[in-house]
């Protein structure tokens, strides 16, 4: 080598490619770096100026002698989080329930000025901040924020398991605490007001809703497999808590889903969801539904401030109202928890007016006690006080009577009346 000739000595692990460069000596080509990692495996880095290469060779060596390296930090690639998202979408779409939601919250972050453009290094917490600040100023909920946050949590989480980013920018501090204990349910008249402007034919999957407390999407989706007569139960599948839950039906559901035409349409093999489509082979959209039939429903009706899910707040606010205990609704209600059913317990105060009730003095109760004897003549008191033809009375235990008179027969210890000894009978 022309180094060796100059009587320098390479240094050992550091090189210099030359890629179509006529000069082999002190040109501008970069310098790259050859060392073995634990198991012997080789690598090479491309680093640039020589000294640079000189000092990077050096700490990989000793990551490798203090077992602290991994190559595959080294070669993590710089990736947009456009295609982080793209590419999470396309590994969980056979998994994720709505898809198309999903996909429209990605174009959000995707399009978002705050991070269009950018690689998954380059997004910072503070563009988070701004971005979320933005989504509130143009009306967004603070829940509905939450979910577009956790979305890109989501994607970022996935992105460290590849080795594509060392950590995520979405700080557990960018949520907003939700105040999520809103409680609207149907009252008779708006449900009377509902059924005449939506119609007959509309109405039985409004019907199901109110008697079963099931979500849009279970509802929809419900097929003639799910409906069980002879057991007189309805199953909801794929919920949101993951686990299939059953609910019994009562008489008018019954009547209801036995009369409606997809069941006779299901018994010729022609469908098998229990609202079906025009074609008979897919359910009922239940966006196309909502705007088009039930929101124009609600308008005519004079309904205000109400969704298809208050729905199901109206299923659980009339079980909670009809003095029906909160384990059991949320049994009926499909929750894991006792603490997503818990925001229904203001509409039964009656636990707790008896809770409450109970703080009545045992004064208050005594003082009571002796107005009613002295209404009924039964007034009792201390044992001065009793009358005297009580103290004439005998005692029920034989060990407390003590008699004077030795004409009757007396107890011993024994209190036995079986014994017939002469010392308990004394004869005049």
């Amino acid at each position: 080598m022309s180094e060796e000739r100059d009587g320098k000595r390479r240094q050992r692990g550091i090189f210099q490619r030359h890629q179509g460069c006529s000069r082999k000596r002190d040109c501008g080509c970069s310098w790259w770096i050859r060392y073995a990692d634990e198991h012997g495996r080789e690598h090479r880095e491309k680093v640039g100026p020589k000294a640079l290469a000189t000092k990077v060779y050096q700490k990989r060596k000793n990551e490798v002698q203090e077992r602290r390296f991994f190559p595959e930090r080294i070669r993590r690639r710089d990736v947009l989080l456009a295609d982080a998202i793209k590419d999470h979408l396309e590994r969980n779409a056979s998994r994720l329930r709505s898809l198309k939601n999903w996909q429209r919250t990605g174009r959000y972050w995707t399009d978002a000025p705050e991070t269009r453009g950018k690689t998954l290094g380059q997004v910072r917490t503070a563009d988070l901040e701004r971005y979320r600040e933005r989504r509130r100023q143009e009306g967004m909920s603070e829940a509905s924020v939450n979910r577009e946050l956790c979305f890109l949590r989501t994607v970022y989480r996935r992105a460290v398991r590849d080795g594509l980013v060392e950590r995520s920018p979405v700080d557990s501090r960018l949520f907003y605490r939700e105040q999520n204990q809103r409680v609207r349910y149907l009252t008779e008249d708006e449900e009377t007001r509902l059924r005449a402007e939506i119609g007959e034919e509309h109405w039985p999957l409004v019907a199901v809703a109110l008697s079963t407390g099931f979500r849009q999407g279970n509802e929809f989706r419900l097929r003639w497999d799910d409906v069980n007569f002879d057991a007189g139960v309805i199953r909801a599948r794929d919920t949101k808590s993951g686990e299939d839950y059953s609910v019994p039906m009562n008489d008018d559901l019954r009547t209801l889903l036995a009369g409606l035409p997809s069941r006779r349409l299901t018994m010729a093999g022609k469908t098998a969801y229990v609202f079906p489509s025009e074609t008979l082979e897919t359910p009922l959209d239940a966006k196309n539904f909502y705007h088009r039939v039930f929101r124009r429903a609600l308008e005519r009706a004079g309904i205000a401030d109400f969704k298809w899910h208050d729905l199901r707040h109206t299923f659980a606010s009339r079980l909670t109202m009809a003095g029906v205990d909160l384990r059991t609704v949320q049994e009926l209600m499909g929750h894991k928890s006792l603490r997503m059913t818990e925001r229904y317990s203001h509409l039964s105060p009656a636990h707790k007016r008896e809770a409450v009730q109970r703080l009545v003095s045992r004064a208050a109760k005594a003082a009571e006690g002796d107005r009613t004897a002295e209404r009924t003549g039964t007034r009792t008191g201390t044992d001065d006080e009793k009358p005297l033809e009580a103290a004439d009375t005998p005692a029920r235990n034989p060990m407390q009577r003590r008699r004077v008179d030795r004409d009757e027969p007396c107890w011993d210890r024994t209190s036995d009346p079986l014994l017939k000894r002469q010392m308990l009978y004394r004869l005049s």
